[in-house]
């Protein structure tokens, strides 16, 4: 059994240190959060402290035994415009403040295990100096990479690895490298040319999705007001920062379906990081049928929900193919292409539709919900299954780290 004492002694305590990059959204906290959920209830012994700059993390549940060690953001009062010389220099003073903090927590703290999710020398290489310092001082120290499987074009990762000294970090620094996803959906190896001499250290271990907290549909509609007959949507973008236009079109293909389907109701979730001006721009096309609220456990809504529109985010659409919800995916519209690279994979295995950002507006999603809720419960699961191999990412992952966590 894993945690269990060797030979009636008490395993000695260990000290685990995890880094979430989270600057802009949820997701690499969420995900850490639910790494350390699984690792500290199965190693009692173990205690984990996470290390952010996540807005957002403080508000969020924390298991027992866990503390967050929050790194500084920078703040700028509205309004306020720095020249481009004074933003240069603040952007490096603070990359240089959370540099240091990180050393000094690494080599303070001295834990038995390093988890970063994501980064592997942390955000623009904020933890470089650390990692390798507690590498040198610490040898019985073993330090894990968790990679998720998609993380932007492959040429700009190979690049910037090659420029950041990532690759030596992977030969040298690191004992192993837990890719969140599956292996036959997305070859990480080959699309960001890991060395032959790492490959061994990669292990796959699926999907890292959180608890489901489980909701009968007349609980979910009871809890938003709406009437407890006809299908039902919901649209989410994550964190919200950017996805006020989806939300913006999402509300106007729901209104399209409702003319012809007037029993079919919506929740619309703005997200905690969008703005107010923005959120209230979108909150008088609310209606009885069609609620619009700033936060909700998407995962449950997902859970009873008959189809969804969504942006690309790792953690929603894993929560939607776990649920077996039918996606309607519009992918965030920036220079990172990892959502659209994403959503276009899973529409290409009939998992999801996927509409590119340029061609998103009231028709087309309308079309696609069509589709969604036209897509049988049964059929969906089924292709997931068929396709995605596990959705037990954390638990694999505690089983794979157990040999440097458990023992006397």
């Amino acid at each position: 059994m894993i945690g269990a004492p060797v030979n009636g002694a008490s395993p000695r305590m260990r000290t685990l240190l995890l880094y979430a990059q989270d600057t802009r959204g949820m997701g690499h906290i969420t995900r850490t959060l639910t790494i350390a959920n699984h690792l500290l209830a199965t190693f009692p012994h173990c205690v984990a402290y996470v290390v952010t700059r996540s807005n957002i993390a403080p508000e969020v549940a924390w298991p027992r035994h866990c503390d967050l060690i929050k790194l500084p953001s920078r703040r700028t009062p509205a309004g306020f415009e720095r020249t481009p010389e004074d933003e240069q220099a603040s952007l490096e003073r603070f990359r240089g403040l959370r540099s240091q903090i990180l050393r000094d927590t690494a080599l303070g703290l001295a834990p038995d295990l390093v988890f970063l999710d994501h980064e592997p020398l942390g955000s623009s290489g904020e933890f470089r100096d650390g990692l390798w310092a507690l590498k040198h001082e610490s040898p019985g120290t073993r330090f894990v990479f968790g990679l998720r499987d998609i993380m932007d074009d492959p040429d700009h990762i190979r690049k910037k690895w090659r420029e950041m000294g990532v690759y030596d970090a992977l030969e040298n620094l690191y004992d192993g490298i837990a890719v969140f996803g599956s292996r036959q959906l997305y070859d990480v190896a080959e699309a960001y040319d890991i060395p032959e001499s790492v490959r061994p250290k990669l292990f796959y271990c699926g999907f890292v999705v959180r608890n489901l907290v489980p909701a009968t549909p007349e609980e979910i509609r009871r809890q938003y007001g709406l009437p407890a007959n006809g299908r039902l949507v919901v649209a989410s973008v994550g964190s919200g920062r950017d996805g006020s236009a989806v939300l913006g079109h999402a509300h106007s293909a729901i209104a399209r379906l409702q003319a012809r389907d007037p029993d079919l109701s919506a929740v619309v979730v703005t997200g905690p990081f969008m703005s107010e001006e923005e959120a209230a721009a979108l909150q008088p096309r609310a209606t009885a049928r069609c609620r619009q609220v700033a936060s909700a456990d998407v995962f449950q809504l997902m859970a009873v929900a008959d189809a969804a529109v969504c942006m690309g985010g790792y953690n929603t659409l894993c929560e939607g193919l776990m649920t077996a919800c039918p996606l309607v995916i519009v992918p965030r519209a920036t220079h990172k292409v990892e959502q659209l690279i994403r959503a276009e994979l899973l529409a290409s295995h009939d998992l999801a539709r996927c509409i590119h950002p340029s061609e998103a507006g009231a028709e087309s999603l309308a079309e696609a919900l069509e589709w969604a809720l036209a897509r049988d419960r049964q059929t969906q699961a089924q292709r997931v299954r068929e396709v995605v191999p596990s959705f037990n990412g954390a638990a694999q992952l505690t089983g794979y780290l157990s040999p440097w966590l458990n023992g006397g």
